[in-house]
């Protein structure tokens, strides 16, 4: 590992930008250079639904945080979000000549397939192994056997094709190079869960802002995520109905607002100076508060729980949910999480991936997408030297990395019996393959 690489990413959310600077220690933990924020614009439900506005904030922040580290930044890391996300299952078979063997080139060649399969439920962006069966039983490492058919299954994330394309007209118009667009739900979960947790079964849930994520582990793999159009914003929202304008909703529900009602002294109010001279301070019981939170808090539980009860693993979640989010700090949140579903809850955390003596602020989970995303970053994101210019001796854009150049790999079995052996992909939505989750 080189040490003196820096690896930066940028937090695209709904109600804030945040970019992140670090390097890794030798223990592959995060020193982190330096964190700029700034409100959202151009942005609705986690995704960019206007990359000139967004171009412009991102563009802000990469300049504060290259003053701020004291390099330069060539290439950026974003994390890919948005309400269009989804899984599906899909499957890939091979009908081999007797005692060919599985290789790796083979099991890359299979994904691959499965990456450039064609949906009309829109762009596929990840696919993620799941079991292999070698002759119909369950291999846990394929790789060396020698077989006459394998099956592999596996979960695509796939959404639609604007949220990855507006990302990267995003970054083109800041000048920057994109390296890659990881799946946030899921790098979160890397920054957040144990693999412990993954193979006894867990839910991790983010709340932000416009949106609810959710994604599910079990044995050790993601067998469902999915995101809910409902968030924090939602909340405030419902607070404002007390005649209340929203920054200042905002700023009760923070310090204030409870998820359960029964948990707060009836005799407790809260006093709102007016903004409007001559007018009196308005009070509020905070049970009242709590009532408006409760029902908001409730409605949106409501329905990760349909959806844990949709991916067939509510039985099956021994880790139990694991909260984070800015929406996730709700006073009582957790307890109220543990009362409708009877499961295991806490807050996560992501300390450890950071160095000793790295200030505590950054300790808050708001940073957790950004640490997820920073583990796996695995290219050097300054500005090289190299990129500039020598006629002119004055320093270029940096250029939008060149996409790698595909491989072309011989199919291994060609050289079997002169034969090439059959491939069949399936796609499958969640909802025809539910009934079978547990037979896998």
């Amino acid at each position: 590992m080189d040490t003196n690489n820096i690896y930066v990413a940028l937090n695209i959310g709904s109600s804030e930008i945040t970019a992140m600077a670090v390097q890794k220690n030798e223990e592959g933990q995060l020193r982190i250079l330096g964190v700029e924020t700034g409100n959202s614009e151009g942005v609705r439900y986690g995704e960019i639904i206007n990359p000139s506005s967004a171009s412009a904030v991102v563009n802000r922040l990469l300049k504060l945080l290259e003053n701020r580290i004291g390099r330069d930044i060539g290439q950026i890391y974003v994390g890919l979000n948005g309400r269009s996300l989804k899984t599906l299952k899909a499957s890939n078979g091979r009908q081999l000549n007797s005692g060919a063997e599985v290789t790796d080139v083979l099991l890359h060649e299979m994904i691959s397939e499965v990456k450039d399969a064609k949906t009309e439920q829109g762009a596929i962006y990840e696919v993620y192994m799941q079991e292999t069966k070698v002759d119909d039983e369950i291999e846990p490492s394929p790789i060396g056997c020698l077989c006459e058919k394998i099956v592999a299954n596996y979960r695509v994330i796939l959404g639609k094709p604007e949220l990855k394309t507006n990302i990267e007209r995003c970054i083109e118009r800041t000048g920057y190079g994109l390296v890659n667009t990881p799946i946030q739900i899921v790098t979160t979960a890397d920054a957040l869960l144990s693999n412990i947790e993954k193979e006894q079964g867990c839910v991790l849930v983010d709340f932000g802002a416009h949106c609810t994520s959710l994604a599910i582990f079990h044995h050790g793999y993601l067998r469902y995520l999915s995101v809910i159009p409902l968030g924090g914003k939602n909340i405030t929202k419902d607070i404002t109905s007390l005649e209340l304008p929203e920054t200042i909703a905002e700023q009760i529900k923070i310090q204030f607002a409870n998820a359960i009602r029964s948990t707060v002294n009836p005799s407790q109010r809260i006093t709102i100076k007016s903004e409007i001279p001559g007018m009196e301070p308005k009070r509020i019981p905070l049970q009242t508060l709590a009532m408006v939170t409760e029902a908001r808090a409730g409605e949106i539980l409501d329905l990760i729980f349909v959806h844990i009860q949709k991916s067939g693993l509510a039985g099956h979640l021994g880790a139990g949910i694991i909260i984070t989010g800015n929406a996730s700090k709700l006073q009582n949140l957790d307890a109220l999480i543990q009362q409708k579903t009877q499961l295991p809850v806490r807050i996560g955390t992501h300390n450890l991936h950071l160095e000793d003596g790295t200030n505590e602020r950054f300790y808050d989970i708001r940073y957790s997408p950004l640490i997820g995303i920073l583990l796996s970053a695995d290219m050097d994101c300054a500005y090289q030297e190299e990129e500039k210019a020598v006629e002119t001796g004055k320093p270029e854009k940096p250029q939008k990395p060149a996409k790698p150049p595909k491989i072309k790999r011989n199919n291994v079995f060609n050289k079997i019996g002169g034969k090439v052996a059959n491939s069949l992909i399936n796609l499958f939505s969640e909802e025809e393959e539910s009934s079978n989750e547990n037979k896998n």
